[in-house]
């Protein structure tokens, strides 16, 4: 166990914060919190959208925050996204910074660059191209719209890139691909979901590599932005700069299961 780097996961109960408590534990010192802790005692509950000392003390002392605690829900409306997805993020922010937090790893997402769904080009979607937040698809016969989601993911990034200036902590925010919850195989990929939505698939396995990789990544490295999917023959997003920026090497394409 790597006791000087304990390792702080906000969203702990769902699906993503979920695998990485999984693939983490028994490696790193955990602090663990999550709006709804269930019935698991390792759990304390923290509402980020309410400033509150009980959690807020939790981050004195950590190493590295995984900022995972978000409503997934991509097809919000304004009203929706503001406390959970926009107060919750500056309240953990805020927090990392004023207890000294060295690294903050964020849970960005792939709705980002949603408006680049209906372009041809660019080719290839890189982090270093203007972001396009929301995406407009259609699940069920009901049209969806995740333009509040993106964009509140998009504030975030900005936000990293200011308390980093700020403050001087290392911020990297991952441009998250679809992670099914469960086993998350290729096969459990919903066969209605358009191809540009399967082609950004991120394994467990992968998904928990990159994790870990950006945990470990140089103390020296102050913001960036980085896709996160599997090998996905076929893909328009660049995971180029992801392998070498941080030595992150994909092992899963969901064209092969």
């Amino acid at each position: 166990m790597q006791s000087d780097k304990t390792v702080l996961i906000t969203g702990a109960s769902g699906n993503l914060g979920g695998k990485l408590r999984q693939h983490l534990e028994g490696r790193y010192p955990l602090r663990l919190l999550d709006i709804d802790p269930g019935d698991d005692p390792a759990i304390q509950r923290a509402d980020f959208s309410l400033w509150d000392e009980r959690w807020v003390s939790q981050f004195r002392g950590v190493q590295t925050v995984v900022h995972m605690a978000a409503d997934p829900t991509a097809q919000q409306t304004w009203a929706e996204v503001v406390l959970p997805n926009i107060d919750g993020l500056i309240n953990v922010f805020t927090a990392a910074a004023r207890a000294g937090v060295k690294r903050l790893v964020y849970a960005s997402s792939n709705h980002v660059m949603g408006g680049y769904k209906t372009l041809e080009q660019p080719e290839r979607l890189t982090t270093d191209i203007p972001p396009r937040p929301g995406t407009h698809y259609v699940v069920g016969g009901e049209p969806r719209d995740s333009t509040p989601y993106g964009a509140a993911k998009l504030m975030g990034e900005r936000l990293g890139k200011c308390y980093s200036d700020i403050y001087g902590m290392s911020v990297i925010a991952v441009r998250i691909g679809a992670i099914q919850p469960g086993p998350n195989r290729p096969e459990d990929f919903p066969p209605d979901r358009e191809a540009w939505f399967r082609l950004m698939w991120l394994s467990n396995r992968d998904y928990c590599q990159l994790m870990e990789r950006c945990i470990e990544a140089d103390p020296a490295l102050r913001f960036a932005v980085v896709n996160g999917m599997s090998a996905n023959s076929g893909m328009r997003w660049d995971i180029d700069y992801t392998r070498e920026l941080l030595g992150y090497e994909a092992q899963d394409d969901v064209n092969r299961s």
